[in-house]
């Protein structure tokens, strides 16, 4: 009887946890109410302004023209959000240059086994006289625990960059650009936005980025963040967010075939308090 009990109080506490967290972040962060939008500690630490960020391990998640045409390599990455382990994301992706463009896929899920949203993604990324673009195609299926039914759906991303002089980017993307939606009866749709972003490389010393991001449901954010060379591959960064505020910093380790990265943001809202992230990557 006590085991039942305890079952019981266990189902009823992780539901409480996932009604109330999904209410109050739906109101006051409404990006993390359906999951990061943007991953990767190295890009949360620089405040999510990742739309014209170079050699990125994480582009297929945010700007597809941007992903790194340098080396192959595979990425893992975990958030927790604000502590709790309902609110969590996982993700992996893999990188793969041909002769004919660059090759990339990854995987992400977000929540846990009341409620969860899984993405795959695939993509492909180009350049010509310097212009670069890419697309990326995305299923994404959602889960409700207890009898609620599940949905998917299939959407698609692009994304252009180009530098305006040496080491001064610019680009812009869009997803969910064919307005896919869950399911039949309900038709949810997908988040949509769109974003343009500059960043710049100060010689071996910093990277400055910055961008303007338009959700089409929310009002307009601005995301900036600096990346500062401490010593040899170790780096020290800082970021800020608008619509909602939030700020973030972290350090990375680039070596020679491998990086390791750590973040941490914290929401305007002091109840919310510390989301920490870390990934880790390996190249060839």
């Amino acid at each position: 009887m006590d085991y039942i009990i305890g079952n019981q109080w266990y189902s009823q506490r992780k539901f409480l946890i996932l009604f109330v967290s999904a209410v109050f972040l739906s109101t006051t962060f409404p990006v993390v109410a359906l999951g990061q939008d943007v991953l990767g500690a190295r890009e949360l630490a620089i405040g999510q302004a990742t739309t014209a960020l170079p050699n990125s391990s994480w582009s297929v998640f945010a700007n597809p023209a941007m992903i790194s045409d340098e080396e192959s390599s595979v990425s893992f990455f975990g958030v927790r959000y604000y502590g709790l382990s309902e609110v969590s994301d996982v993700a992996a992706t893999v990188i793969y240059p041909t002769d004919f463009g660059v090759l990339a896929a990854g995987a992400h899920r977000y929540g846990f086994d009341l409620f969860n949203e899984n993405r795959l993604r695939v993509g492909y990324k180009n350049a010509i006289s310097g212009f670069h673009y890419g697309i990326v195609f995305n299923y994404s299926h959602v889960v409700q625990g207890g009898g609620y039914g599940s949905g998917g759906a299939l959407g698609f991303d692009v994304g252009i960059a180009a530098p305006i002089v040496s080491d001064l980017w610019i680009a812009a993307k869009a997803t969910n650009v064919n307005q896919p939606a869950y399911g039949s009866r309900n038709e949810e749709e997908l988040p949509r936005n769109l974003s343009v972003g500059l960043s710049y490389q100060l010689s071996d010393v910093a990277l400055f980025t910055s961008e303007v991001f338009k959700d089409v449901r929310f009002p307009i954010a601005y995301r900036g963040g600096i990346e500062v060379r401490i010593i040899s591959g170790l780096m020290g960064r800082a970021g800020v967010t608008t619509s909602p505020q939030s700020f973030s910093a972290g350090f990375g380790y680039l070596g020679s075939f491998w990086s390791a990265n750590v973040g941490v943001q914290r929401h305007e809202n002091n109840v919310l308090g510390y989301s920490p992230a870390i990934d880790f990557k390996i190249s060839w």
